[in-house]
């Protein structure tokens, strides 16, 4: 059986059913089942599967899902088999084949497209004596057998199943039930019917052994004559019968209280075993699950497709807000700083200073990139007055009328940005934190709404939050640390700008000034793939509440995600959601297809790396289509320190490769003495003007992304 098959028929069986169901195509399933607690469709694979007999098995279950109550049905079985004192499994037998009658009628009149199927499907099975009738006379089975057979391959298959007259009715009272309440109803009056046969029948074989006994009473009378061994045997008869008095008594009381003979049906008690057997079992569902088993594929290299759903991040776990950051790091600094002040803030200044340029290009080039969309919004009508001005020209020109410019509002923006906090980041944290200063004094400038998390692998507890059970919370290591927000007034924003530019100096590897750094902020690992699920409740609940139409979302990293298990066959869907996307690429991909699909944002990478010239090749192949865009990716890197991917297999809309050097993104000359000569400090001018340039038109190319 296909792949494609088997999600086909699931997205089948979600339609029908107008609900997200879990569908399960199950290889070791005998038959189709319905979990309407878990709301859970398992179907079987069967060889040599013919559409219509598959359509038919989702129809039937599909119908269970609409109109077989989800609550309470096994407790009302079990009642019905404590009042006939029947075992559980024979209740649930007699409900089962007047529900199935029902509920198949029901869909079929649901949809009528159906009803050819569920015809096919059943000559099928019966060509497959899937009910063990070859051999048997149908007027001799059972009552409640001819009813199965009825509802399913008398009215589908042309089978003529015969019934007397007095076993019409229960025909005619199946055909009519509408509601749950009439199906038990049913069953109630059914197991009634039968029950009071058997026993007007054992009456009847009881009085004709009696009157043969009767015969024989003389010589029983002449036993009774003799001494205390007759006596003794009397006894031990009259003490037997009195114990299976008391037993069925117990066994009443046993029936209606036992809690495990709901849910596995229970064994027969001895009041079960008196009247319980006297109770026929419906033989051909018997057989149908037996004769199914044989049907199952194996060894076809079937691999059963698998729903992955992944629980969305708990915020108040997870997320660390600004002002709980702001308050730690403020708190650590002034108990370790003399004054504190720090050696930090000084170049934190100078970023900021020198950012000024390139935040002013960035802006002039967001707006000219809105007014271009506002222009295009622009509308143009006539107005039906003549222009004055005009009319002079009507000999020549039919555009003498008045006109009206409708000039649409534009779009409002909105930015929420993911830093990567690991240890790998050590090289180049401080280059990050430059460039990411430069993007929020950007969005302060043009007064966009922004947030800035910063992604670890660090333990939320670290943070102040309350204890919890690391084994029971998938979630346990993972932390977003909220670092910039607009929500920030002045005072704050220029602290934050001093406290995480001293923190990305203190995590550093190699920095001119090291102030000491807080325990719990110190890197740790990648969750990448954790923080694009963080990204998928952040993203709606950001735009929520600023009230923006675009909401571009930026991950800044320089590696890959520590990993997340995948199906290798199926769906990933977060909890909640009706859809979820197709399993055919890594974790990352699939998780940046949701962010997506379930918000809108575009989606852009910031990749930060080191490499040489003569590493580049070896080690970002992957990011490109083909060998002539690895070769021009390299040409770029190698003269301007950057480069644009083409392949989007981790599910970027666009991945900017940045090559971190000495030189600052400002253009600002480092690391060269005052004594240096003056073909040196032409060399280090020349690079800072490269590394100006590289800045601007990487976050130029971003800011054509984003407007």
């Amino acid at each position: 059986m296909s792949n494609t098959k088997t999600a086909s028929k699931s997205i089948l069986a979600r339609l029908l059913a107008s609900e997200d169901l879990s569908v399960v195509h199950d290889p070791s399933a005998q038959t189709a089942s319905f979990d309407l607690k878990d709301r859970t469709l398992r179907l079987p694979v069967w060889q040599e599967m013919s559409n219509s007999l598959y359509d038919m098995l989702v129809g039937h279950e599909v119908a269970h899902a609409l109109y077989t109550p989800g609550e309470d049905w096994q407790t009302e079985i079990q009642t019905l088999a404590s009042m006939h004192q029947v075992p559980y499994r024979i209740a649930q037998m007699y409900v089962n084949v007047i529900e199935d009658a029902r509920i198949e009628r029901m869909i079929k009149s649901k949809f009528p497209g159906l009803r050819r199927d569920f015809l096919n499907a059943y000559v099928d099975l019966m060509n497959r004596d899937l009910f063990d009738l070859n051999g048997r006379s149908i007027r001799d089975l059972p009552l409640i057998d001819r009813l199965n057979l009825e509802f399913k391959v008398g009215l589908h298959a042309g089978e003529a199943i015969p019934f007397s007259s007095t076993e019409c009715v229960w025909v005619k009272r199946i055909e009519n039930a509408t509601e749950w309440s009439d199906v038990l109803e049913v069953a109630h009056d059914l197991l009634s019917s039968i029950i009071a046969e058997n026993e007007e029948q054992q009456d009847e074989e009881s009085d004709e052994v009696g009157e043969e006994s009767g015969e024989g009473s003389d010589s029983e009378s002449d036993q009774q004559q003799h001494g205390d061994s007759s006596d003794e045997e009397s006894d031990e008869s009259g003490s037997t019968g009195g114990s299976d008095s008391e037993g069925d008594d117990d066994s009443d009381a046993s029936g209606s209280g036992d809690e495990s003979s709901e849910t596995s049906g229970g064994d027969a008690t001895s009041a079960d075993v008196q009247q319980g057997t006297n109770v026929p079992e419906s033989m051909t569902q018997d057989a149908f699950s037996k004769v199914s088993d044989s049907l199952r594929e194996s060894g076809n290299g079937y691999c059963e497709p698998r729903e992955m759903i992944l629980d969305p991040i708990d915020m108040d776990w997870n997320v660390v807000d600004y002002k709980t950051c702001h308050r730690l790091l403020s708190s650590h600094w002034a108990s370790t700083v003399d004054n504190g002040k720090r050696v930090s803030d000084t170049l934190c200044q100078d970023v900021v200073r020198k950012s000024k340029p390139t935040v002013n290009t960035l802006v002039k080039q967001f707006e000219m990139k809105k007014q271009a969309d506002q222009h295009k919004r622009v509308q143009i009508s006539k107005s039906g007055v003549l222009d004055t001005v005009k009319m002079m020209n009507y000999k020549w020109s039919e555009d003498v009328f008045r006109k009206n410019a409708t000039v649409r509002e534009g779009k409002n923006h909105g930015l929420v940005m993911f830093l990567d906090w690991s240890g790998s980041m050590s090289n180049q944290i401080t280059e990050t934190m430059e460039q990411l200063i430069q993007l929020v004094l950007f969005c302060k400038k043009v007064n966009i709404p922004f947030e800035v998390y910063a992604f670890t692998s660090t333990s939320p507890m670290k943070f102040g939050k309350e204890q919890r059970d690391i084994y029971a919370d998938e979630n346990h290591g993972f932390t977003l640390l909220n670092l910039f927000s607009s929500r920030m007034n002045k005072r704050e924003f220029q602290e934050s700008l001093l406290n995480n530019y001293a923190l990305a100096n203190a995590n550093a590897w190699d920095t001119p000034c090291t102030p000491t750094c807080p325990h719990a902020f110190g890197l740790g690992g990648t969750p990448l793939n954790e923080a694009i699920l963080g990204a998928i409740s952040i993203v709606p609940k950001f735009k929520k509440e600023n009230n923006v139409q675009i909401v571009n979302t930026v991950f800044l990293t320089d590696g890959m995600s520590n990993g997340m298990h995948m199906p290798p066959n199926g769906t990933l869907k977060i909890k909640g959601d009706r859809i979820g996307v197709k399993v055919t690429k890594n974790a990352t991909n699939m998780l940046t297809e949701l962010l997506r699909e379930r918000t809108g944002s575009k989606i852009v990478n910031f990749f930060l790396a080191d490499w040489g010239g003569a590493k580049f090749n070896r080690h970002a192949y992957s990011y490109f289509e083909d060998e002539n865009d690895l070769e021009n990716g390299a040409k770029t890197w190698k003269k301007h320190n950057y480069a644009i991917a083409t392949n989007d297999r981790q599910g970027w809309d666009e991945q900017y490769l940045v090559r971190v050097t000495n030189v600052n993104n400002d253009g600002v000359m480092t690391n060269v003495a005052d004594d240096a000569t003056a073909a040196r400090k032409r060399t280090a001018f020349l690079k800072s003007m490269g590394a100006k340039m590289t800045s601007r038109v990487v976050l130029g190319r971003f800011i054509d992304q984003i407007a």
